[in-house]
C-alpha cells in the first residue's frame, strides 16, 4: 500500500543520501587525487562504532560524535604514513588489511563493543528528520567535494594523479596533498557511518564488509571517477537496486541468501562492463584548458 510503500522510499532515500557522501568521499582520493582506497569502509565504521561505543560507556552523544570526527582522520593518517614512499598498490592492500584489522578485531573482542553481537544505538525516532540530515550531509559533502574540484587543490590533485614526478618539480610535496585528502575524506566517511548508526540503529562487524567498500567503489566507477554529481547517480542506482533486491526476496519468496548472492553478482557485472566498455563512467569528468596565467 501506499502507507507502507512512503516509509519504505524515506529509508531509501536516506540511505542513499549516505552512501552518496561515501561516494564523494572516495571521488575525492581516488578520482582526483588517484588513491587506490580499498578501505573506505574503515572510517565508516569508525563513526558508527564511536557512537556505539560512547553510548555504551555512557558518555554524552555530541562526544561520541566528536570522537568518531577526530578519530577517522588520525586513523587515516596512520594507515597512510607506511605507504607514503610506496606505490599505490601498497596503498590498496594497506587500506584493505586495515579495514579487516578493525572488523575482526570488534569481531573478536567483545569487551569493545560486543563482538558479533554488535552494539545498539538509538535510532532516530523521526524518518523525515533522519532523511532531513542525511540530505544536509550530504549537501555539505558536495559542495566541499566541489570546491575542492574547482579550487587550486583540485587542480594540483590531479596534477598528482596524472604525474606524481611533475608535481614535485613544481615545488609540491604529493605527500602533503595526500594526507590533507585523507583528513577530509575520512572525516566526511565517519560524519556519514556516524548517521547511519543513528539512522539503522545497530550496528555490528557483518555491517562494514569488503563487498560494501566494493560497493562504492561500483557506484564511483559507474558515475564517473572525479565528476561528484556523477557518483552521486551512480550511489544513487547502486542503493535503490541493493535496496529493492532486498524487499523482492519478501515479495517473491526466493530465499534471502540467494537474492543477496544475485545482489553482488549484478554489482560485479555493473562493474565489469563499465570497466570494458565505457571506464569514464556515465559522467566522464570534464576537462578545463587554461592559459600559463590561468585564465
Amino acid at each position: 500500500s501506499l502507507h507502507d510503500a512512503l516509509p519504505i522510499s524515506i529509508y531509501a532515500l536516506t540511505i542513499i543520501a549516505i552512501w552518496s557522501v561515501m561516494a564523494i568521499s572516495l571521488n575525492i582520493q581516488f578520482g582526483m587525487t588517484g588513491l587506490v582506497n580499498f578501505g573506505q569502509i574503515l572510517p565508516f565504521a569508525i563513526g558508527a562504532y564511536a557512537v556505539g561505543i560512547g553510548i555504551e560507556a555512557g558518555i554524552p552523544w555530541w562526544a561520541g560524535i566528536l570522537a568518531g570526527l577526530v578519530a577517522a582522520p588520525l586513523v587515516g593518517l596512520l594507515v597512510i604514513l607506511p605507504a607514503r614512499r610506496q606505490s599505490q598498490d601498497y596503498w590498496a592492500l594497506i587500506t584493505l588489511g586495515a579495514g579487516e584489522l578493525f572488523r575482526l578485531t570488534m569481531l573478536n573482542v567483545p569487551s569493545i563493543a560486543g563482538g558479533a553481537d554488535g552494539v545498539t544505538i538509538s535510532r532516530l525516532g523521526d524518518r523525515n528528520l533522519a532523511l532531513g540530515l542525511a540530505v544536509g550531509l550530504l549537501v555539505v559533502a558536495y559542495l566541499v567535494g566541489q570546491r575542492i574540484s574547482r579550487g587550486p587543490l583540485g587542480r594540483m590533485l590531479r596534477v598528482i594523479r596524472e604525474d606524481e614526478v611533475l608535481a614535485a618539480t613544481l615545488g609540491r610535496n604529493p605527500m602533503a596533498y595526500r594526507m590533507k585528502v585523507t583528513v577530509v575524506t575520512w572525516a566526511m566517511a565517519a560524519a556519514a557511518g556516524i548517521l547511519f548508526g543513528y539512522v539503522v540503529g545497530y550496528i555490528a562487524p557483518t555491517s562494514f564488509l569488503v563487498t560494501d567498500t566494493f560497493l562504492v567503489w561500483t557506484a564511483v566507477i559507474l558515475g564517473g571517477p572525479g565528476r561528484n554529481i556523477g557518483v552521486v547517480i551512480g550511489a544513487a542506482i547502486l542503493i535503490l537496486l541493493s535496496v529493492s533486491t532486498r524487499f523482492m526476496a519478501e515479495w517473491s519468496g526466493l530465499p534471502s541468501d540467494l537474492v543477496a548472492n544475485l545482489r553482488l553478482a549484478v554489482f560485479g557485472l555493473v562493474l565489469v562492463l563499465m570497466f570494458l566498455f565505457r571506464p569514464q563512467g556515465l559522467f566522464p569528468e570534464t576537462r578545463e584548458v587554461r592559459d600559463v596565467d590561468g585564465r
